[in-house]
């Protein structure tokens, strides 16, 4: 009969066992466990056998033992390497895929229990995700033209070539608006500052944006930004497609690329032009890091060409 760890209960019961002159032999045959439990149960407490003291001790020990083994606080190295990793963006998953030595469920409770500092980088800002679900509201104004998303081509459902985008705009704190495009195959990362939120903006800025790679589809919210969308059609040679409204999960390569620059500039951040280079670096390293929806190839891997700004 192998030992174990008693129980509160079974400390009840050895207490009063021993109160009553029972030997060792005796309590570890009425509680089921082999006599070097109950010795080594003893041991630990050099007076009479409490059971507060007992379930106390058990409970220290325990806790110390959990400490002792602890991989991310018991090795300083690695603990440096992980702040670092994301600190430009990597995500737990991510970390554990590069490192090995950990899970990223370890990572994710190693932040909670003892680096809630570093929470504000983790995906989601450490907070739970937003359930979506708004009543759909009657369409109205330019919207009522528009080509719905259920008429989008399958190959872009499907995700089997690069060049189709979806499209959003981030808003800054000033009237500043970050225009990012994201490519659905690749997950490849395309964003650049505008002055405004105005429609021949956000044409303009669309056209050079994805003036040097391949465009198939674009499909965006029905915000009025994308109001000139048939003029951007006629720039860019892509066919443009629209989500339903308050759909923002037919739009989901775009939501998780949207909340991937948010880590890097929190919603209060002014988006003027002075931070395009700020802006750049975040794409870059965006763009560059392995994703596991990839096979842990890095977007511009699939996507066939580079991010870099110039």
């Amino acid at each position: 009969m192998s030992h174990h760890h008693l129980t509160r209960d079974e400390r009840v019961t050895l207490a009063a066992l021993l109160r009553a002159g029972e030997t060792h032999a005796a309590c570890a045959r009425i509680l089921g466990v082999h006599r070097s439990t109950i010795a080594r149960e003893v041991r630990r407490s050099p007076k009479e056998y409490k059971v507060f003291m007992a379930n106390k001790n058990a409970l220290n020990r325990r806790k110390e033992s959990k400490q002792l083994k602890r991989k991310i606080e018991n090795n300083k190295k690695l603990e440096k390497k992980i702040v670092k990793l994301l600190r430009i963006g990597r995500s737990p998953e991510q970390i554990s895929e590069d490192v090995k030595q950990v899970s990223d469920e370890t990572i994710y409770a190693w932040v909670e229990r003892s680096r809630k500092d570093l929470a504000v980088l983790l995906p989601q800002r450490g907070r739970k995700r937003h359930v979506y679900g708004k009543k759909p509201t009657e369409v109205q104004g330019w919207t009522k033209l528009v080509r719905s998303i259920e008429t989008r081509p399958k190959v872009a459902e499907t995700r089997s070539r690069v060049g189709d985008w979806e499209g959003d705009t981030i808003t800054g704190r000033d009237r500043a608006r970050l225009l990012v495009h994201v490519d659905r195959r690749s997950r490849f990362i395309v964003a650049n500052v505008m002055p405004n939120g105005g429609a021949d903006i956000t044409h303009a800025t669309t056209v050079l944006s994805l003036s040097k790679f391949p465009r198939h589809t674009i499909t965006y919210d029905r915000g009025s930004e994308f109001s000139l969308w048939r003029i951007i059609e006629n720039d860019t040679g892509a066919k443009v497609y629209f989500a339903h409204a308050h759909h923002p999960w037919e739009r989901g390569t775009s939501e998780n690329s949207n909340g991937l620059l948010r880590r890097f500039f929190p919603k209060g951040t002014p988006l003027g032009e002075k931070l395009q280079k700020e802006i750049d670096k975040a794409v870059w390293l965006i763009n560059h890091r392995p994703r596991k929806c990839l096979q842990w190839k890095t977007p511009c891997q699939v996507f066939g060409y580079c991010c870099n700004s110039d």
